[in-house]
């Protein structure tokens, strides 16, 4: 098909736009994270940009974590943002924050000889706020997929052993947020075979919209 071809026009415009949001990458996001996006973790040594509205919206949190004193007081809010996603941006910023907040702990915790108490309990904890925040976005697949996303890339950029409950329900230690994904994927297939007796039931009813 030539060029000249308004399809051909068409499908080649669309590649160009494609190929220059693929070149973009998430680096979109290089001045400031957008609304409704999760700032992935930088590279060791990095100050990822993405943060800078996080920065600026949760202040005292990110000045706490640099002196090396987050404590329940300065994390309140940041997890109260995390769970609660009424504000859509608001939520995104809090889960980022608290992602970050948890790379950055891990990575001191990896680097001291013997794991710091008061590290571990951190870590536990946050690992509760991103179940709570799943458990509770089950009406927004968009924020429940970041929730997951966050955890994920915790889960591949850091490794060090909290307090979880195994598949067995049984206390155990787990890699950084290995027990939350776990919980995740039991929550997504409870929701799944639910959902499959919910039409089956409607079908057996007679429900002429299942």
């Amino acid at each position: 098909m030539s060029l000249h071809h308004p399809t051909a026009r068409a499908v080649a415009a669309a590649s160009v736009a494609w190929m220059g949001m693929v070149a973009l990458g998430p680096a979109a996001a290089g001045d400031g994270i957008a609304p409704g996006s999760y700032c992935r973790l930088p590279e060791p040594g990095e100050e990822p940009e993405c943060l800078d509205p996080a920065r600026q919206e949760y202040g005292d949190f990110f000045s706490a974590l640099a002196e090396g004193l987050v404590d329940d007081h300065t994390a309140a809010r940041v997890e109260a943002d995390v769970v609660d996603d009424a504000d859509p941006e608001g939520a995104y910023l809090a889960l980022s924050s608290l992602s970050y907040a948890y790379y950055v702990l891990a990575q001191r915790m990896a680097a001291e000889p013997g794991a710091d108490p008061a590290l571990v309990a951190r870590l536990e904890r946050w690992n509760g706020v991103l179940a709570r925040a799943f458990e509770s976005s089950a009406d927004d697949p968009r924020y429940r997929n970041a929730v997951r996303e966050a955890a994920s890339d915790l889960h591949g950029r850091t490794r060090v052993r909290v307090g979880c409950v195994d598949a067995r329900g049984n206390p155990a230690e787990c890699d950084s947020t290995e027990s939350v994904l776990r919980g995740f994927d039991a929550t997504s297939h409870d929701v799944g075979i639910r959902g499959a007796l919910e039409r089956l039931i409607e079908r057996m009813n007679g429900d002429p919209s299942s």
